[in-house]
């Protein structure tokens, strides 16, 4: 799944519970899960494998731009949010849960990425398959109706529970 939903639920989770363990709890069970539901993804497979053989970085350029726009995207809601509702108090706690709702993308990036050892190369790809939604590897990338479609429901649905 992109960033965006993941960072709005998160910031979804850490402005309605308000508790630390909770928030730690639900933002890596919460992505977990929705990794698990259809969806869309960027297809980073081919920049990561042509940047871990060349160690170029100007590779991993359009995955970077990409992920980019989508992380201030959902910032940029998410801010706008917590400014209409005047929840500044619980940025502590918003924050936290968008950073628990993105850790394990940012793990399983940096392990997939950097990573030299095939274990740990091997557990990223077991964790992927375990808790992600099966996918076509050649339609990698592609938009598909469904996946959009949950992607933008789930975020209206975290939307919506900044004003109830």
């Amino acid at each position: 799944m992109i960033f965006s939903p993941h960072i709005i639920i998160g910031a979804a989770i850490g402005a309605k519970t308000q508790n630390l363990g909770l928030i730690i709890i639900l933002g890596l069970l919460n992505h977990f899960i929705m990794d698990k539901l259809p969806h869309w993804d960027y297809s980073v497979i081919p920049d990561i494998k042509n940047f871990r053989q060349t160690k170029s970085i100007k590779l991993l350029i359009p995955l970077i731009l990409k992920s980019t726009i989508d992380v201030i995207f959902g910032l940029l809601i998410v801010l706008l949010l917590v400014w209409q509702k005047d929840i500044f108090d619980y940025l502590f706690f918003i924050i936290a849960g968008i950073f628990f709702s993105l850790l394990p993308d940012a793990v399983g990036a940096l392990i997939f990425i950097f990573g030299n050892n095939n274990l740990f190369n091997k557990f990223s790809i077991l964790l992927r398959r375990f808790f992600h939604y099966p996918r076509n590897k050649e339609k990698e990338g592609e938009i598909t109706f469904l996946g959009l479609f949950t992607q933008i429901v789930l975020i209206l649905i975290a939307i919506s529970s900044f004003f109830f």
